[in-house]
């Protein structure tokens, strides 16, 4: 008996057989859905979690987010590092668990991703830290008048607005990290999601505005880290391209494996351990195509 082709036995979406997929369509960017300007495929709860593939890893992610975001954690670790196989896992499970902080209206199948008690059921603070729109030499305007150079000050901006920042500012335009107590009063006492993505991107920018960035870098995730692990439903979910073997994977090998360096360092201080997750595992990868 002849082995049925794969045009036999996989029926491709109605969009792909239209024609009416486009490239920006794979192209996740976490800073538009946070701040409601993505695509429809990613910014829409119902359309994301429709075309997407329960991993393990996503389902442990996304329980151990909303678990700590709830206060219910128990031993959960307040970190989570992201790994991936991969293009795309990474972001992708960045995104997804900004919908479930956001509380996944309107998705038939949450169970699928999440058991849906444990969803949080008030608001969420999120920030997004994305290292492909930060502009640390010009600085990114955040609202006229107002520029943000640094991770620190996109994260005062991001969780309390400009009154926020102005906290900050000095800390942001002399690029001079933070102290954790600093960060503990931006959290305050609502539940805060903080996602650190493609910090490698970041760090070459900013080692060629500022001379001394890769310590301020090493300085603010010391105590980003050790604010966050002092304060209750507030989770940091980080990314990094490293391989099993420890070595960077992408065309920013230098700067992340600076960052990995920097990154586990501040784990070893703040927290007993961080929880580490690859959103597709390798014996997924055909159910995630």
């Amino acid at each position: 008996m002849d082995t049925p082709t794969i045009f036999a036995t996989c029926q491709p979406r109605p969009d792909v057989l239209s024609g009416a997929t486009r490239d920006e369509q794979f192209m996740a960017d976490l800073s538009q859905v946070v701040n409601g300007t993505a695509l429809p495929d990613y910014l829409d709860p119902v359309l994301f979690f429709r075309n997407t593939f329960p991993t393990r890893g996503l389902r442990e992610l996304m329980k151990a987010v909303c678990l700590r975001l709830s206060g219910r954690g128990g031993e959960v670790s307040p970190i989570i590092r992201l790994g991936t196989q991969y293009g795309g896992g990474k972001t992708h499970g960045l995104i997804a668990i900004t919908h479930a902080a956001r509380g996944m209206k309107g998705v038939a199948n949450i169970a699928d991703f999440v058991d849906p008690l444990l969803l949080p059921t008030g608001g969420v603070r999120i920030a997004a830290l994305d290292g492909e729109n930060t502009d640390p030499a010009n600085g990114r305007e955040l609202e006229p008048g107002l520029r943000a150079f640094s991770l620190w000050g996109e994260l005062a901006y991001q969780l309390g607005g400009a009154a926020a920042y102005e906290r900050l500012r000095n800390s942001d335009e002399k690029h001079i990290a933070p102290g954790a107590e600093i960060l503990r009063e931006l959290f305050g006492n609502q539940p805060t999601l903080i996602m650190l993505d493609e910090v490698a991107v970041y760090l070459r920018k900013v080692e060629r505005a500022f001379p001394d960035a890769s310590r301020q870098f090493t300085a603010f995730v010391h105590a980003l880290f050790k604010a966050v692990a002092s304060t209750p439903q507030v989770a940091l979910v980080y990314t990094l391209a490293i391989g099993k073997d420890d070595k960077a994977q992408d065309a920013y090998k230098e700067e992340n494996e600076r960052a990995a360096a920097a990154l586990a360092e501040a784990e070893s201080v703040a927290v007993r351990s961080s929880t580490a997750l690859n959103p597709p595992a390798e014996d997924e990868t055909a159910d995630v195509l």
